[in-house]
């Protein structure tokens, strides 16, 4: 008898396990766009993990409805943590611009000149609730030589772009375009700077 009951609690324990589950949001990511192949890096370059501070390294997509304030979407998320995703992006464009051989990421065997290092200070919704949703996407870039151990420049890029709507395809839609803007000018800004080491 006793060995019958403890299997009806048991079953009872599953099924409310299974009834509290809540459903996964659907995962939305970051694609990179096509960027024109230049032999402007003749040299190994490994890109970092980015970082960024607590609110932001997340798979949740970040809104900032008000200054000091940090809220989520609650309709969708990012596929892993948003760093993770920015690196993939950033792998991408930049192998598709310099040369898959010359570009991979930090740890990955490669005998890097240059590391580059990435800060996401914002990457978030604002406006959300007032009709007139913007994309704000600030990143800091740095470029480090591996071999001379010193920090050859840092720049901190920004983008603000309209969102068409305040659906989540409107809002991935802008975060998608907001980073090629912002990497468009990033990527120019890199290339000086090895430009500059080529020439001295």
């Amino acid at each position: 008898m006793k060995k019958v009951s403890l299997l009806i609690f048991t079953g009872l324990l599953v099924g409310c396990s299974i009834l509290g589950k809540e459903e996964p949001l659907p995962l939305y990511t970051l694609k990179s766009e096509t960027f024109e192949p230049t032999n402007a890096l003749s040299a190994p370059l490994a890109v970092d993990l980015p970082v960024t501070e607590a609110s932001l390294n997340t798979s949740r997509i970040a809104v900032t409805p008000a200054p000091y304030q940090r809220d989520y979407i609650a309709d969708g998320q990012w596929p892993e943590q948003l760093p993770k995703v920015l690196q993939v992006v950033l792998l991408e464009s930049l192998g598709q611009r310099w040369g898959g051989t010359y570009v991979n990421r930090v740890g990955a065997g490669l005998q890097a000149k240059y590391i580059l290092q990435t800060e996401i200070q914002d990457f978030s919704v604002y406006h959300i609730n007032e009709g007139c949703p913007e994309i704000h996407q600030k990143i800091t870039f740095k470029l480090i030589d591996l071999r001379e151990r010193n920090v050859l420049a840092a720049q901190t890029f920004s983008q603000t772009t309209p969102a068409l709507s305040s659906t989540m395809r409107g809002l991935v839609e802008a975060f998608n375009k907001g980073l090629h803007c912002l990497l468009e000018q990033a990527v120019p800004w890199m290339e000086d700077i090895f430009s500059k080491r080529t020439r001295s």
